[in-house]
């Protein structure tokens, strides 16, 4: 398993990083969503919350998840079993060794952190992965994958030496996932690309 970063916490209520005691300018949400319209912020601010909203469920699936991979048998919670459970048939993680998960990275010369789900190692293939929870099966095939935030976290673990082959999105909705794969190379460019276009925007003083 990977050693947390020295000096690196994520305060969750600001939605904030802090390394050596100073805060980061930036997250890699922020480069993520600096094109996303208004009308799609409302509709994740209006389905949020409750106890069928996004969050409560993408931060349950996390955990379990999380647990899962770590090999702590968490228990399923009732609510979300149809998620759980296609998790958990999922071959994608068959054999896989986990180096990491729910880890944090940052770039100190981009002032910007962000935080993995999982890191893992299977046949020889070290994989940086992102899990997406989703309220339907049509909206398991619908999702995008999401080069430019797996390329932040390669990017961000390639300053402590470590270089995943490989780049991995599992989207997992009702009885259903989806497993994308894509070179690592594709998505750090995703990234490089990003950040720059983000960098343009960014206040000049």
């Amino acid at each position: 398993m990977l050693k947390p970063i020295p000096g690196l916490q994520f305060f969750e209520e600001q939605h904030r990083y802090c390394f050596n005691g100073e805060w980061l300018a930036h997250n890699v949400s922020d480069i993520v969503d600096m094109d996303m319209t208004p009308f799609k912020r409302s509709m994740i601010a209006k389905y949020k919350d409750g106890e069928d909203g996004w969050a409560i469920r993408g931060k349950t699936i996390h955990d379990w998840c999380e647990g899962w991979l770590n090999g702590k048998g968490p228990e399923t919670p009732e609510k979300w079993k149809d998620w759980i459970e296609a998790l958990r048939d999922e071959k994608f993680f068959e054999g896989a060794e986990t180096l990491a998960t729910e880890y944090r990275v940052v770039d100190p010369a981009k002032s910007c952190a962000g935080s993995l789900d999982f890191l893992l190692r299977k046949n020889g293939t070290v994989y940086v992965g992102d899990l997406k929870t989703v309220s339907s099966k049509k909206a398991v095939s619908g999702r995008q994958f999401c080069a430019t935030q797996l390329g932040a976290y390669a990017s961000f673990l390639s300053r402590q030496g470590v270089f995943p082959d490989m780049a991995a999105m599992v989207v997992v909705g009702p009885s259903k996932v989806k497993v994308v794969e894509q070179n690592i190379g594709t998505c750090l460019e995703a990234f490089e690309e990003a950040w720059d276009k983000f960098q343009a925007k960014q206040p000049q003083f």
